[in-house]
């Protein structure tokens, strides 16, 4: 079974019905945020205490592992106990990007988790219906999966971004784990648009397909250096329609897409020609290992070396 969320409720579940005595110390117990609470300790009515708008904002494993426990019966002995650490916050309404901060924070220890996280966001829901208006679906969470041509994952678009707009192609192979992490605003920014994201993409895609399935007369560094590849066919893109990043719209999408089907394999070569010449440059004569090459990616030694 993979490492997910039914596997650490799994662990959770045997850990609260194994060893509940000490399970207070061996979990990270539950975050929750609310609106106002007042405490009554049974004095009004059989409550200890009222809350408004209550938010489990960390530990909803935890409180999915206490419900099955409690539709066990066998698990629960009167003689034990067990404890979970619960931390309150009363934060008003209005104070909404407080709370998505405290949820980034005490989530960020599995950071796989923060795409899920990162989903809400404004900008992941604007990027939706902006990409949406194009006729392509953007998956803002993992559950949403599909393989149709038209579908974007959030993480790809992020690959892909980080790659072609943001210039930083090692950081977007080997550091796939910050993408909704440290490198979140970096990748998606207030300005990055539906059109932006599509065609990044579109040139990752050729770039990728191409690493996976290289042909008889490719360089070995095709399947090192895709997201090298597609930057440089970004470049020659926006060289070709004489605009900048910034100037990429849903009103020029449909001639970015043009020069993409008409074009896409040129750009691809000139971008092995381009990792060639940077290559050399790096090098010299010298001969290159496998291991060097994937090395020098991961690096990100050719960036300066490529225009």
């Amino acid at each position: 079974m993979p490492f997910g969320i039914s596997s650490i409720t799994t662990t959770h579940h045997y850990l609260f019905s194994t060893t509940k005595n000490n399970f207070y110390f061996y979990n990270n117990g539950i975050t929750l945020t609310c609106d106002s609470f007042s405490y009554n300790g049974l004095q009004d009515g059989d409550y200890r205490v009222r809350v408004e708008n209550l938010q489990v904002i960390n530990g909803g494993q935890t409180c999915m592992t206490i419900f099955k426990t409690l539709r066990e019966p066998d698990l629960l002995d009167q003689n034990a106990q067990a404890f979970v650490l619960l931390r309150l916050y009363q934060l008003p309404h209005e104070n909404e990007n407080l709370v998505q901060s405290i949820t980034y924070a005490t989530n960020s220890q599995n950071p796989v988790d923060l795409k899920d996280l990162r989903a809400n966001d404004e900008r992941q829901q604007r990027l939706e219906m902006d990409i949406q208006q194009l006729g392509f679906n953007y998956r803002r969470k993992r559950s949403e999966m599909s393989n149709r041509p038209t579908d974007i994952s959030s993480g790809v678009a992020a690959e892909a971004v980080l790659s072609v707009w943001r210039r930083k192609p090692h950081q977007a192979k080997f550091f796939s784990r910050e993408y909704f992490g440290k490198l979140y605003d970096a990748i998606f920014t207030e300005q990055l648009n539906g059109a932006q994201v599509i065609i990044a993409v579109q040139l990752y895609r050729i770039a990728e397909n191409r690493r996976k399935r290289p042909e008889p007369n490719d360089p070995d560094f095709v399947r090192y250096g895709s997201c090298f590849m597609a930057m440089q066919m970004g470049r020659r893109l926006l060289a070709g329609m004489k605009i900048e990043i910034d100037e990429i719209s849903h009103q020029n999408f449909p001639l970015a897409q043009q020069l993409i089907d008409q074009d896409g394999e040129d750009y691809f070569k000139g971008a092995v020609e381009d990792i060639q010449r940077a290559i050399a440059d790096l090098y010299g004569k010298k001969s290159v290992s496998l291991q060097q090459l994937s090395a020098t990616f991961r690096r990100g030694d050719l960036i300066s070396r490529l225009h």
